[in-house]
């Protein structure tokens, strides 16, 4: 009895995750706004954000599959003329943030909120794993969401 409780709590989930990623999908929910400064002092609005394309992508300075998939992203995709990339990281500290994406070589927007999981824009897009990337489109839509290199790679080519 116990294990068919377990089964049915992460079906549950599971079915969740899946109805959320094609919810996005649709093309019709609206990105939620957010506006900030990032750990270089740069303020930044995504509204007033003029690129066909954005990439938000929630990762952790700490996460391996975090840095694996930026530095492909880096490296593969041209994030100063097909994509702004907008970053939201879990770290110990905005410094912490800085270097690791001083390391990466990252070009965007960076942004770190001490409340962690709890931030706004965590809670906002409902991120509960790393990496997550949110692709939005030209008119603030979500295009979709990924999670690894692979899907990153399906969605990217959406729209």
């Amino acid at each position: 009895m116990k294990y068919l409780k377990l089964l049915v709590i992460v079906l549950a989930l599971l079915v969740s995750k899946v109805a959320t990623a094609q919810y996005f999908t649709n093309g019709d929910v609206k990105a939620h706004d957010f506006e900030g400064v990032t750990v270089d002092g740069r303020p930044y609005h995504l509204m007033d954000s003029q690129a066909e394309k954005i990439l938000v992508c929630f990762w952790s300075v700490d996460c391996d599959d975090c840095h694996a998939f930026l530095k492909k992203l880096r490296c593969r995709v041209n994030l100063k003329r097909d994509y702004e990339l907008v970053t939201f990281a879990l770290a110990e500290s905005e410094e912490e943030v800085q270097r690791e994406v001083k390391k990466l070589k990252l070009p965007g927007w960076h942004f770190f909120d001490a409340r962690g999981w709890d931030g706004q824009a965590f809670l906002e897009y409902d991120i509960n794993s790393t990496p997550t990337i949110v692709l939005i489109d030209k008119n603030k839509k979500i295009v979709g969401e990924a999670y690894d290199w692979k899907e990153f790679k399906k969605l990217k080519d959406k729209r």
